[in-house]
């Protein structure tokens, strides 16, 4: 079993779980987005896009 964000993941695991990590993760980063925004005064829209635009090169990057 892995964890990740405090939540357990068997070898295996089902559609449901796998939805339960990516809907926590998902809640992380917005909540990490707002923080950044308020802290910068950057709009919270081009924090996420740059966010995906991140997220993009490493999958590039990866060969995914």
């Amino acid at each position: 079993m892995t964890t990740t964000g405090g939540i357990a993941i068997p070898e295996r695991p089902t559609a449901a779980e796998l939805a339960a990590v990516r809907a926590h993760d998902a809640a992380d980063t917005e909540a990490c987005i707002a923080w950044y925004a308020a802290a910068t005064g950057i709009p919270e829209d081009e924090i996420r896009e740059a966010h995906q635009r991140l997220g993009k090169q490493h999958a590039n990057a990866a060969g995914d």
